[in-house]
Order: structure tokens, then sequence, then C-alpha cells
């Protein structure tokens, strides 16, 4: 594995953020949801990580998040797969609502922005009492959450995790979501201009730390689009290299 991000000392079970330092988000809606969307598991762990994220993650981020598990629910069902005899709903919970804690300040690392939000994900999961099991499946879930065709061969959290995420930004799976659970959740958890924003998180994150970029990854194409001179090298860079290293 890349190496662990350092120990911070984030508020858990925190207050609300002010829109304008940092944070933006809110655990209200959650309070009150359309009934099409269906509940969440509300676990110590579950709300602890809903604070978590609405205490640090700016608003686009926080909605994002929380309609990723939703979608990922409503794939889930869609194919048959029925909480607490096929996934654990929990994991998915947490996988899905921390699964960018690496763009944030929070979950910054040395590493990609979904390898550091793996490892503070899991270990936030082990400090509210989930099993090593648990938190692992979460770390594949986070880590894996932008490698399509690699996630959805794994376990069913991690898949369902992925297929979520990326119905969400990209659309990707959307023929399996109901137009009424699509509609429900962008109306409760607006979109904010999601797609453009988190690009820009990931660019920002490596001008400010190019050790978080990846070779042909996410991160390599979402760096590539908006930093087109960049040094880092390119496939042909990589094919022209050396057999033998020096």
């Amino acid at each position: 594995m890349h190496a662990q991000n350092p120990p911070r000392t984030g508020r858990p079970g925190g207050g609300r953020p002010d829109p304008a330092a940092g944070g933006g988000g809110t655990v209200t809606p959650l309070d009150r949801l359309p009934a099409v969307l269906g509940s969440w598991p509300r676990t110590p762990a579950a709300q602890a990580a809903l604070a978590l994220a609405a205490e640090h993650s700016p608003a686009h981020l926080l909605n994002h998040c929380v309609r990723s598990f939703f979608y990922a629910r409503a794939i889930a069902a869609a194919r048959g797969l029925v909480a607490g005899t096929h996934y654990d709903e929990e994991a998915l919970f947490l996988a899905t609502v921390l699964h960018d804690i690496g763009l944030t300040e929070e979950g910054r690392g040395p590493n990609r922005f979904e390898v550091d939000g793996a490892f503070r994900a899991a270990r936030f999961a082990r400090d509210h009492g989930l099993s090593d099991a648990a938190a692992d499946l979460i770390w594949d879930a986070v880590a894996l959450h932008t490698s399509a065709g690699i996630a959805v061969h794994k376990q069913p959290v991690v898949a369902l995790a992925h297929l979520g995420i990326g119905a969400d930004v990209f659309g990707f799976a959307g023929e399996e979501l109901d137009r009424a659970v699509l509609d429900a959740a962008h109306s409760a958890f607006p979109w904010l201009d999601l797609r453009e924003r988190i690009l820009q998180d990931v660019v920002r994150q490596i001008d400010a730390q190019p050790s978080k970029w990846a070779p042909m990854s996410f991160v390599d194409d979402v760096y590539r689009k908006f930093r087109p001179d960049n040094p880092f090298p390119r496939l042909d860079d990589l094919r022209a290299a050396p057999v033998v290293p020096h």
C-alpha cells in the first residue's frame, strides 16, 4: 500500500459549519427526506460520518456524496441486491459519504486523493467500532471509486459505491436509476455545478502537491485537461523509457 495519511484532529461529532468557512454542508436535509429516497442507516458511525463530511466539505461536495449513497442503493435495488443480505448498508453509507474526504483538508495526505480518502475513511471506521474487515472494505470502495472496469468486479459495497458515484458525476449506470429518485435527490441536494468544481478541486490539489498526481489515472486525465503544459510524463514518454531502468 501507499504511505498512510498522518493522523488528523477533526471533530467527528462537530457542529455544522459556516458555509463561508471551508465547509458548507448541512445534515438537516437527511432529517426530512423525500419518501422516494427512503431512509439511511442511522447508526452512530453513519451519523458521525455525515457530521464529519458536513464539517469539512463544501456544499457541492457534500451534496454529491449524499446523492451517491442514494443512487448506489437504488442501483442495488434495480439489480435485486438486498441490504443486510447482499451488502452492508452502513459500510456503503460510510464509503459513499466519505469517498471525497481526500479532497478536503481533513483527508489531505501525500497520495492521490482517492487513496488519501481511503486511509481517512478506514481509520474513521475503525475509530467508530467497525471491524477490520469492514474498514478494509471501505478502504477499497473509496480508493477504487474512480477505477472504472475494476471496482465493478469487487465486493458489492465497492461496486455499488463506484456505480452510485459515477452515476452522479457522469451519468454512468443512469439507466438503472428511477427518474423519481434522480429528481428527488437533486431537489434535496442541489447540483451546485459539481462536475466543474470537483475537477478544479483535483487540479488545485496537484498544483499544491505534485505527489498527488498518478500516471494513467483519473487524476492524470483531469490534470492534463486543465494543465496541458504540465511536467508529468505522458504515455509516449513512458513508451520511450529504457527497458532496463538506469
